[in-house]
């Protein structure tokens, strides 16, 4: 836990003598001169050892100068090297020694005070000094660490505690425990240190709520909504259960706010037919204040859009989206009409094979990259490559979506009639569509294996456990609450994506799997990802010659010509591997690379 919570550089308890003694270790005088010359027999360093005592001395001064005086820690770090201190350093490492015990100050640095990994992760949110760390810590209150980067519950904690001990001259902080805080903040920071918060944790200038906007309907409205955020988190409220769709539209709703709040200083419910046509062409050019760096969203460096401009398809669907929840306000009498319908929509060329097959790894290389992960989990101490095979194979095996994999359950997945030693698992698809997959042999031994790992039976239990769950929670209070109860939750499908993500990058530096791959191969799963393997089942089952109608119904496509994409991928395959060898032919026979040129026809 110390290394956690260890933030705070410890004070200086060296003498005039051990500053001396370390500028004659430096100049390379024998230690026993040293120890005569400047301590006692019975001195704490001798016994401890003066050379490891010296040492630690050396590289504590050195670690306290590198952020606090650049030109002390030059010096230091060449008397490391060559062993010479300069009378002005050793005059001011004396000066050190004998200055009173400071008091921290907001307008001091957090380097003078904290550790350089804490100062560092504090500096990435543009924290410098005292006084920014307090303003930051009261205006996200609690859980003001989260999204911090290097800075956990247990260091944010050690802050929090050193910030109370000196609030005589730091002024006070904020009280509690650290759990998530509903209190609201603004919606934008004013200054220099301009900042934007998502939409849960908004609270627009009273003049700009929408609670008069010129558009409201005065009848009651049935959501009871006071003010234009209101009446957005109910919307939002309707997707709770669907948490892709809830994250999108909320981007998306957000991001039309800040636009009227802050472009077109106007309420939401004040919006016109011009004014949304004016948010149109914002889409394609958001002004920079609205565009960063990706940051989480708890960051004050989070901003609504990225550096990459929208797609059409992007615009289309933010326009599509606020429009939708216009209709939805205006249907519940919190709106008295929708702006949005006199709007047309960005034009956007329709692409006739949006999915990327191409990403579909190959039948060698899947195979490979199972044949290594198998190998692997016959180690006892490879847990984690237990669970990446199980969630690889209900992937690659089933053709499932990772969310679907994510929320697979075990009273689910029963016994395949047709099959003695295969399954078959239920799932809830896009549009809540329950469909039933085949569960291959192999995927069930990988899930025995993986159960064994969590302490469960997977023959015998039939409840809803989660067939895929976590041996190592993060420690993050948020990770922890979701996981109090073992086997009880599983992991989400960002999770999974980490998790596959991870695997890769075992396999691509493991020595012996280095051995099976080629450099082709290498390639392929530098782009691959989970959703790769649904297409390599796709790609898979149709080169093998299932039927179309069959593979549509496992895939969970609403549409044949959804699945038909993947007898086009058939057809390239053949086609490529068709020139492959009328190539390698053609060289064997004549000896030369092939003409291009057609033969003449008469």
């Amino acid at each position: 836990m110390a290394q956690h919570s260890d933030i705070i550089l410890p004070a200086l308890a060296y003498t005039r003598g051990d500053y001396t003694a370390l500028r004659a270790f430096c100049l390379k005088i024998p230690l026993d001169v040293i120890a005569d010359r400047y301590y006692s027999h019975d001195a704490p360093q001798l016994e401890t050892g003066l050379e490891r005592y010296l040492i630690a001395m050396r590289d504590d001064l050195i670690e306290r100068a590198s952020v606090n005086n650049p030109l002390l820690a030059d010096n230091l770090k060449t008397a490391r090297r060559n062993g010479h201190i300069t009378a002005r350093t050793l005059d001011l490492l004396i000066q050190i020694a004998e200055a009173p015990p400071a008091t921290p100050k907001p307008e001091q640095t957090i380097a003078m005070w904290m550790r350089p990994r804490t100062t560092a992760g504090l500096k990435a949110e543009q924290l410098v000094t005292l006084g920014d760390l307090r303003a930051f810590m009261l205006r996200r209150g609690p859980s003001w660490w989260r999204g911090v980067p290097r800075v956990g519950i247990h260091r944010a904690e050690a802050i929090a505690n050193w910030m109370r001990k000196h609030e005589a001259s730091l002024g006070s902080i904020y009280t509690g425990n650290y759990v998530p805080s509903p209190t609201q903040l603004e919606l934008l920071g004013v200054g220099q240190n301009e900042y934007m918060v998502p939409i849960k944790h908004a609270k627009a200038p009273d003049w700009l709520d929408g609670s008069a906007g010129i558009n409201r309907d005065h009848r009651f409205n049935f959501i009871s909504a006071q003010n234009d955020l209101e009446a957005i988190r109910a919307y939002l409220d309707r997707f709770s259960d669907k948490p892709h769709t809830l994250r999108s539209y909320t981007k998306e709703l957000e991001r039309f706010l800040y636009w009227c709040v802050l472009e077109a200083n106007k309420p939401l419910s004040s919006v016109l037919v011009t004014d949304c046509e004016a948010y149109k062409a914002f889409l394609k050019r958001p002004s920079a204040r609205f565009v960063g760096d990706r940051a989480p969203r708890s960051s004050t460096r989070w901003r609504p859009f990225s550096k990459e401009p929208l797609s059409p398809a992007s615009q289309l669907h933010a326009i599509v989206v606020i429009r939708s929840a216009f209709a939805y306000l205006v249907a519940v009498r919190y709106l008295a009409g929708n702006p949005w319908l006199a709007v047309k929509d960005p034009v956007v060329v329709k692409k006739v094979h949006e999915m990327q097959i191409d990403k579909a790894l190959s039948r060698d290389l899947w195979d490979e990259v199972i044949d290594r992960l198998t190998e692997r989990c016959e180690l006892p101490e490879n847990s984690q490559d237990r669970i990446a095979l199980a969630m690889m194979l209900l992937l690659g095996d089933s053709g499932l979506r990772r969310e679907e994999a994510a929320g697979a359950m075990r009273n689910a997945l029963k016994p395949n009639k047709w099959a003695y030693d295969a399954g078959q698992l239920t799932v809830i698809g896009k549009r809540n569509a329950e469909r039933i997959v085949p569960v291959s042999p192999r995927t069930l031994d990988a899930l025995r294996a993986h159960w064994i790992d969590r302490g469960l039976d997977f023959d015998t239990v039939d409840q809803p456990v989660p067939l895929l769950a976590p041996l190592i929670i993060p420690q993050h209070q948020g990770a922890i609450e979701r996981h109090a109860t073992p086997n009880v939750v599983g992991y989400t499908g960002d999770s999974l994506y980490r998790l596959f993500q991870a695997t890769l990058k075992r396999l691509k530096f493991d020595p012996d799997a280095i051995e099976g791959f080629t450099s082709e191969q290498f390639n392929e799963l530098e782009s691959a990802s989970p959703h790769a393997l649904r297409h390599t089942w796709g790609t898979l089952a149709v080169e093998d010659g299932m039927p179309l109608d069959v593979a549509q119904a496992i895939m969970g496509h609403q549409s044949p010509s959804t699945t038909a994409i993947y007898v086009q991928a058939k057809t390239k395959r053949i086609l490529e591997e068709g020139a492959k060898y009328f190539a390698k032919r053609g060289e064997k026979k004549d000896g030369h690379k092939p003409s291009s040129r057609c033969p003449s026809t008469r």
